[in-house]
């Protein structure tokens, strides 16, 4: 009788685990809100689970356990420098709403590695977000609304397409010939297309760089001249988008703006309020705040406070004054709590990179989680130098989620098991 109850709470632990982790996946992009419930309860059970089970820490390597230190430290400098500043602003809400999520990677890593999903669901899950969120958008455009302004912010919704697309891909690459692989390379063109609809030019950026980087990587085995034949390829395509209407007018609006920001000195000039005029003046407020403030910044929820009262004698434009934050996530960390802050963040975001790419090539079973590690890191160490995505809930909770799944997955004290939980 007692193992028949063992195995009912492992079988439920596994069905929750995967039913709130494929309801976040495929409601995080569009239905954020609705995504964060699904959010909320996986953490929990997550969190549940290594209470219950907190030894298995011991079971961790040396990598993991660093990893794990400095998101914890990262957490706790960042709601010390809020203290100790005052309590500035907003900033109680970004400490314990947005910052405190990302310690659930800790549990999370705990749980999946107990509940291996299957590639199967993965790839399904991951394809059912990007046809989702590609068949909302769709429907906003027949019904003439602007769909950017619909689900999360553009800027923070193209990253995530990005990585859901890059993962598919991966799956494509590595996976025989099943109609799984076929699947996944749909959801790669769908998660594409998403990109590009979603306007954020930090993230188009993003996507010629990792093309590149990534097309010669996995073509490293190849013969010289089919290494750069790849890469021709990829830059012609890369060049080729910009003739698409939709990629041309946002890049020339962007040109347009740059010209227009360094024509002048006047920081009281209408080019200060463009799109980008705007983010090189809030870029200037956050490094004249670092300068004053070193050690431990300025504390979260200080940015706009402070922007308010300070941008004449910073000489930035007073379009500062509308925003929260500073739109650059290593002049964030600088900005709200010093270098230290900055250092911190560089570890929690590099050494996934390390752990995926220090494990030597014998011990993998798949290229899909290294992989795919590196595409999630590397897609915000680019993206981080235009927009402070982790001072925000959406890449706070995806990153946190991800991560976790994929580091879970090539965890080397994970418990060996029998059962074929991957393709």
């Amino acid at each position: 009788m007692n193992l028949d109850v063992h195995v009912i709470r492992e079988k439920a632990l596994t069905v929750l685990v995967t039913s709130f982790f494929v309801l976040f996946v495929v409601m995080l992009p569009r239905y954020t809100d609705t995504a964060k419930t699904w959010f909320v309860l996986l953490c929990l059970t997550a969190l549940g689970y290594l209470v219950l089970n907190f030894k298995l820490v011991r079971d961790t390597s040396f990598l993991e356990r660093l990893l794990f230190a400095a998101i914890i430290f990262n957490f706790l400098w960042i709601a010390f420098s809020f203290y100790a500043n005052g309590e500035p602003g907003r900033g109680a809400s970004f400490v314990w709403g947005r910052h405190f999520y990302f310690l659930f990677l800790i549990p999370l890593f705990f749980v999946f590695r107990k509940v291996e999903i299957p590639d199967r669901i993965i790839i399904l899950a991951f394809l059912a977000s990007v046809l989702v969120s590609h068949i909302d958008i769709l429907i906003d455009f027949f019904k003439g609304v602007d769909h950017r302004a619909q689900g999360m912010n553009p800027n923070a919704f193209g990253p995530i397409q990005l990585c859901l697309s890059g993962i598919l891909l991966f799956y494509f690459i590595e996976k025989p010939e099943t109609l799984l692989r076929w699947l996944a390379a749909a959801g790669f063109i769908l998660g594409i297309a998403n990109v590009v609809f979603s306007k954020s030019r930090s993230t188009w950026m993003t996507l010629a760089v990792l093309g590149i980087l990534f097309t010669i990587y996995l073509a490293r085995s190849q013969a010289v001249w089919k290494k750069t034949t790849l890469v021709v390829v990829i830059l012609s395509l890369i060049s080729g988008s910009y003739l698409l209407p939709i990629v041309k007018s946002r890049i020339d609006q962007g040109i347009e703006s740059i010209n227009n920001y360094f024509a002048t000195d006047d920081y009281r000039d209408p080019s200060r309020t463009s799109s980008l005029g705007l983010r090189f003046e809030l870029w200037k407020t956050g490094w004249h705040m670092f300068l004053e403030n070193p050690l431990l910044g300025v504390g979260v929820g200080a940015f706009k406070p402070l922007a308010q009262v300070n941008s004449e004698r910073y000489q930035v434009n007073e379009a500062v004054h509308r925003y929260k934050y500073v739109h650059n996530q290593y002049l964030a960390a600088l900005t709200t709590r010093g270098v230290p802050g900055l250092i911190l963040f560089l570890l929690v975001i590099g050494l996934p990179v390390y752990i995926a790419m220090s494990q030597k090539a014998f011990d993998r079973e798949s290229e899909v989680p290294h992989l795919a590690i590196i595409l999630v890191c590397m897609n915000y160490i680019i993206g981080c130098f235009a927009e402070d995505h982790f001072e925000g809930k959406s890449a706070t909770m995806f990153v946190a989620v991800i991560l976790a799944l994929l580091l879970a997955w090539i965890s080397t004290g994970k418990p060996k098991q029998a059962s074929d939980s991957h393709l």
